[in-house]
């Protein structure tokens, strides 16, 4: 008996469970993460003056790669997880020039690459026994260093300028019982510390995968009803206007509704509109989304000021 009763419970549980959220599913969101000191949409790249003499890696390749950060745009479906949901990640948040001419930043500077290999004679001590002092020899010892220097220069419209600064070295002593590490092992080693500050210096934002459950929703509509139906396969398919839509004329059908202010509020928040998200999310709080909403609108307050492209999608 009592195990029919923790059946019972069970399935009531697990039936509110199904009432209470209709549709869910896997969705992107970006976080700032740092700054960047790219500012204006339109971005040239002018490459870096090379003020040494070696010739060993190509600099202005690496920072080009890491710089396309800022054309980089984000589409499709993979997994499950909808990628093309926010508007403004569907173009590039900034344009790249071929020329300095109408440019709102332009990126240059400069760079060297130092190589060294020094041989010379060390005195070493031994001591053999308590008795006496440590015995005096000589030891020859190679030391191989290699280091690279990067200063971009960001140079704006309004001729006001700024600089990143980024060094990276490595070295070797070679010593007895120890893996010899050449000039070529130092430079490939640099080159990877150089990728991961590169990195860090143009990407300024991440992304998480977050789990999204909407309310179930609730209308006296019977051409509304029908509708709702299709909001699973409009959520796996990605079409948020669509079903943002539904919500909208569900809540402007009965303002009392905050099930479906809610819902409205999440599509707006999926779109990248998070100005209104927070509008029709004030209608219903909830403290996890405020959380969230903190993060969203620190974002986008932040490309806002840096001048991002930033193309909000409105529900009609």
């Amino acid at each position: 008996m009592s195990n029919i009763k923790h059946l019972i419970a069970l399935t009531f549980t697990m039936l509110l469970l199904v009432n209470g959220f209709a549709q869910e599913g896997y969705f992107y969101q970006f976080k700032q993460k740092s700054e960047t000191k790219i500012r204006g949409k339109k971005i040239y790249f002018k490459p870096l003056q090379n003020t040494g003499k070696e010739l060993q890696m190509d600099i202005n390749a690496l920072i080009e790669e890491n710089l396309n950060v800022c054309y980089s745009t984000y589409s499709g479906i993979e997994k499950k997880k909808i990628q093309n949901h926010i508007s403004w990640t569907r173009e590039p948040m900034f344009e790249k020039l071929t020329s300095e001419s109408g440019a709102d930043v332009v990126v240059s500077g400069t760079y060297y690459i130092k190589t060294d290999v020094a041989i010379e004679e060390k005195l070493l001590y031994e001591r053999q026994s308590n008795v006496g002092g440590a015995l005096p020899y000589y030891e020859i010892r190679q030391t191989n260093m290699a280091e690279i220097q990067v200063i971009i220069t960001y140079t704006y419209s309004d001729k006001s300028s700024d600089t990143d600064t980024i060094f990276v070295s490595a070295d070797y002593e070679r010593k007895p019982d120890t893996k010899y590490k050449s000039v070529d092992d130092l430079l490939k080693s640099c080159e990877s510390k150089l990728k991961t500050e590169l990195y860090h210096t143009f990407y300024f934002y991440e992304i998480e995968h977050v789990y999204y459950k909407f309310l179930k929703v609730k209308t006296s509509d019977k051409a509304l009803k029908e509708e709702i139906k299709l909001a699973s396969d409009l959520l796996a398919n990605g079409e948020i206007k669509k079903l943002g839509s539904i919500y909208l004329r569900i809540y402007n059908a009965d303002n009392s509704n905050k099930e479906a202010a809610f819902c409205l509020a999440m599509c707006y928040e999926l779109l990248g509109n998070y100005p209104q998200a927070e509008k029709y999310y004030a209608i219903m709080p909830d403290f996890h989304v405020k959380v969230r909403m903190k993060e969203n609108m620190k974002l986008y307050n932040y490309l806002i000021s840096i001048g991002a492209n930033m193309p909000l999608t409105e529900i009609e």
